[in-house]
């Protein structure tokens, strides 16, 4: 199913589909240009200031796509990478240690990329996604990103919808996950969860407007007055037009 076509913009210049290998490289130089640059958690931690800290985070990247259920946004013209959406499946009877606490616990992270864990652990703790929806599997739309060269032309909000359409077709059935490595490809021998509902983490005015203009539920927010890294609050590097985050999430039925 990997030559599905999930969206597509109205004037034909943009197609969403699902991550596969032979995009992987440019889908992580969207996020090296982008979301580490550019978003507000990744700014308060200043991922981008060194290397060690963008590798870590590529790694993660990585680990998290071999669920084969992420999305990228495709430049028709000229194939090149534009935007992505990085999703993982979640399952509340899998015994595996979650992928945050598994990263957040090894040894030599760089500080930076480890309080964007510690921030993710510390949101993910407020609430019970699964107590709250009363669901066993969910989708997490974990990172949204956009190349900044493309900024302003929807693509994000396409990205994040096309992402609840693989999830919508998950829930019915189908198997629409696409390996990105064979040796690491989750579902050979497990099924693949059906989910119920997706969840996200959006962290700044425009991703929440994205969640609100798709109509997904409120969760919980999380003031960035009330996070504090190496002493200074979250708020006091940004602008004051970013004062959360917000929990949301879209039921798939």
């Amino acid at each position: 199913m990997s030559d599905r076509v999930w969206a597509e913009s109205e004037d034909g210049k943009f197609k969403w589909v699902s991550l596969i290998p032979k995009y992987l490289s440019q889908t992580i130089e969207v996020y090296r240009k982008s979301f580490y640059v550019n978003e507000n958690i990744s700014k308060v931690t200043e991922i981008s200031k060194t290397e060690k800290g963008m590798t870590q985070f590529d790694e993660f990247l990585i680990e998290i796509a071999q669920d084969g259920v992420s999305v990228i946004c495709v430049e028709t013209s000229t194939d090149k990478v534009v935007g992505a959406g990085i999703n993982k499946l979640q399952d509340v009877h899998c015994s595996e240690t979650p992928i945050l606490q598994k990263y957040f616990s090894r040894e030599d992270l760089d500080p930076g990329f480890k309080e964007l864990l510690n921030f993710m652990i510390q949101l993910e703790a407020k609430v019970d996604v699964a107590d709250y929806y009363q669901i066993d599997s969910f989708m997490d739309h974990m990172f949204l990103a956009t190349h900044p060269d493309y900024y302003r032309k929807g693509i994000g909000l396409k990205t994040v919808d096309a992402s609840v359409e693989i999830a919508k077709a998950l829930y019915k059935g189908e198997d629409v996950a696409v390996p990105i490595s064979e040796d690491k490809y989750p579902w050979k021998k497990t099924p693949i969860p059906r989910p119920q509902v997706v969840i996200a983490l959006f962290t700044s005015p425009l991703s929440q407007k994205i969640g609100k203009n798709l109509g997904w539920d409120f969760v919980t927010e999380v003031s960035y007055e009330d996070l504090i890294y190496e002493g200074k609050t979250y708020a006091s590097r940004l602008d004051k037009n970013n004062n959360c985050s917000l929990y949301m999430g879209i039921r798939l039925s």
